[in-house]
């Protein structure tokens, strides 16, 4: 996403994609320096259904870089599905063009992805139209019945979960959102349960882990508080089932798993990126504030601004009689990567149902023009300025 960017001198891009650039490297060379066994992209490339080349390409390369010595696994989200169902989706080039060690699930399915460690196996549930949840946990309780027991199993899913907690995705959402039920995730042959959509990292269930990873990089200030990363998750092997019993280690000798089975333990770590940072300064301004700015200026200084996306808010009585110099806040707040905007609300004064102006008629009673011609008179504008300002209302209002 390129909202709260600017343009960048040296490679006519965004900021803001540049941002999201650098945290796919950051992920990148984590997965590589950590030398995993797998990267599993839980869905929404992108924030539309049609990219553009340049974003298009930021993310092949950096798919490709992970491929060449990682198994990649993605699953298609709501930005990436397209409203028809025989267009193509934003991943499904990394299919079309058999790309090694590249696998893309847009239907439910369960894959056997060979790692160095072993076979992992892999059920997918990537967002689907509407109509194809209906019969969404018949499909999934066939593919658990798939389960091999010698190897890990993962769920990797784009949706909506209940239990979950929203954030700003909520009004980003392309199509209406239909709640998977948590019950249809917790099956104890899955060993993690990975999802995406909701960007707030959040665990809904311990056994198995049912984890959010939440979005690698903030959206807007909905998100200001969030802590945005990634999740690295490790399944270790244990002693098989049938070897715990013989040394008397399982206490439940009616376990379901076959004796032969192994037993894995899985743990995770949440990392956090190099998301960029919003930031929302609030100041109340008092009526008796003989140096408005100044006061404005110093509540800036108490906070670590730079390279920042920066909102100010400054809430203003309304018998403040001192005006506020714009230019130096805006000075002040030179250090921000961008100054998302500087909101001044002027807190009014009740007025009573029958309120008049100069002591004539009720506002209610004037007409649309007159009315306008009131407010301009009472914000001092230049007269030539209202005069031209009730030319343009006055062709509206007839046209």
């Amino acid at each position: 996403m390129e909202n709260y960017g600017k343009l960048d001198p040296q490679t006519g891009l965004s900021t803001r994609l540049l941002d999201f650039f650098a945290t796919f490297d950051f992920i990148v060379d984590k997965a590589l320096e950590e030398n995993v066994d797998a990267v599993l992209f839980a869905g929404d490339a992108y924030k539309t259904r049609d990219p553009n080349p340049t974003q298009q390409r930021g993310f092949g390369e950096r798919i490709k870089k992970i491929a060449k010595k990682i198994p990649v696994i993605l699953v298609v989200g709501n930005h990436d599905t397209p409203n028809a169902e025989g267009k193509a989706n934003t991943l499904d080039i990394y299919s079309a063009l058999e790309i090694d060690n590249v696998w893309v699930s847009r239907k439910p399915e369960l894959l056997t992805i060979p790692t160095k460690s072993g076979d992992l196996q892999i059920i997918t549930l990537p967002w689907l139209h509407k109509n194809d949840y209906k019969t969404v946990a018949e499909k999934l309780k066939n593919l658990y019945d798939k389960i091999k027991i010698d190897s890990p199993a993962v769920f990797l899913s784009h949706a909506e979960v209940e239990g979950a907690s929203f954030g700003s995705e909520k009004g980003l959402a392309i199509q209406n959102d239909v709640t998977i039920p948590l019950s249809l995730l917790t099956d104890r042959r899955l060993h993690y349960v990975a999802l995406g959509h909701i960007h707030k990292h959040q665990v809904l269930s311990k056994d198995p882990l049912v984890v959010y990873s939440g979005s690698p990089q903030r959206i807007d200030f909905g998100e200001e508080k969030e802590e945005k990363g990634f999740v690295l998750v490790t399944l270790s092997e244990t002693k098989s089932l049938s070897r715990m019993r013989n040394s008397n280690k399982l206490r439940d000798p009616s376990a379901t798993p076959q004796d032969d089975s192994t037993v894995f333990r899985t743990s995770f770590q949440f990392i956090s990126t190099n998301a960029r940072g919003f930031l929302t300064i609030t100041i109340d301004l008092k009526a008796n504030d003989s140096d408005p700015t100044k006061t404005v200026l110093d509540e800036i200084k108490k906070h670590e601004i730079k390279d920042k996306i920066v909102k100010v808010v400054i809430n203003i009585p309304a018998d403040l009689n001192e005006s506020l110099d714009m230019g130096k806040i805006k000075k002040a707040l030179d250090s921000s990567h961008v100054i998302a905007g500087i909101s001044r609300n002027v807190e009014r004064k009740e007025r009573s149902a029958s309120w008049r102006i100069d002591g004539q008629e009720e506002v209610e009673r004037l007409t649309p023009i007159e009315a306008l011609q009131k407010y301009f008179e009472a914000k001092q504008y230049d007269k030539t300025h209202q005069k031209e300002l009730l030319k343009f209302a006055s062709d509206l209002l007839n046209n």
